[in-house]
């Protein structure tokens, strides 16, 4: 069944069902009409979801022809774009995924977190910090940050062991995360060292950074992570379509 945030499931399913097909013939999508009958959601839903598709590369739409699949942009191992889970990145990637839960730990919000989620000054948040591993080696590290009283005050390891944290605040709080913002940068190993539990333990000298604020569906920021890659494991493609104009510089 299609959940809350159609448009973006419906979406999630039509990547699935592109990353299915044999696109060695023809690429031509069923029409709309077609995909509103067999998903069980409106012709207005399903258009919503190409049109984020088609911003990302992954389908041409062609006046009078139709929709098609760009083959290019299936090809990506791993698209920038759609947040993927860490185990299914790292597996795309052709590694062996493995997690490990490194710390659990409740404190006081600093300002900047308190600023992003919106908390009140006081609030405590939890973090928990994970790490992703790639045929044994570190490759991901993650830190999410939301605030206690969306779960209670008695979050355990064993708890953050069996589920996500989008697991935990859609079963306790009633949270479920729709979409994110993501700001890039890169962190040196002392910072990373500073920053996590894990990061001695990392293999490389830098990483990639993703600072993600993530929405509710009631698009409030529930959720601020942190999440570090070495490059070396994760790489990233990203498809962009170009909005160009012949006077443009």
């Amino acid at each position: 069944m299609i959940k809350p945030n159609l448009s973006s499931s419906v979406k999630n399913y039509l990547y699935k069902y592109i990353r299915s097909l044999d696109l060695r013939g023809n690429t031509k999508l069923p029409p709309e009409s077609e995909l509103s009958v067999n998903l069980g959601v409106s012709r207005v839903t399903v258009r919503r979801a190409l049109d984020e598709l088609e911003k990302e590369g992954i389908v041409l739409r062609i006046h009078g022809r139709g929709t098609f699949v760009n083959p290019e942009a299936v090809n990506i191992q791993v698209n920038l774009m759609p947040g993927e889970e860490f185990s299914r990145l790292i597996e795309s990637c052709g590694y062996k995924a493995a997690f490990e839960v490194a710390d659990v730990r409740k404190r006081k919000a600093g300002e900047e977190v308190r600023r992003i989620l919106q908390l009140e000054s006081g609030e405590e948040i939890y973090e928990v910090e994970k790490v992703f591993l790639a045929d044994g080696h570190p490759a991901i590290i993650s830190i999410d940050r939301f605030a206690c009283s969306l779960v209670g005050n008695a979050l355990k390891r064993e708890d953050v062991e069996k589920k996500s944290t989008f697991d935990i605040l859609r079963r306790l709080g009633g949270c479920f995360i729709v979409r994110d913002k993501i700001r890039i940068e890169t962190m040196n190993r002392g910072e990373m060292e500073h920053e996590t539990v894990w990061g001695k333990k990392m293999e490389c000298d830098s990483v990639l950074v993703f600072h993600g604020i993530n929405y509710n569906q009631d698009n409030r920021p529930v959720i601020y992570d942190t999440e570090l890659y070495d490059t070396k494991y994760i790489k990233f493609s990203l498809l962009r379509v170009k909005n160009v104009y012949e006077d443009g510089i």
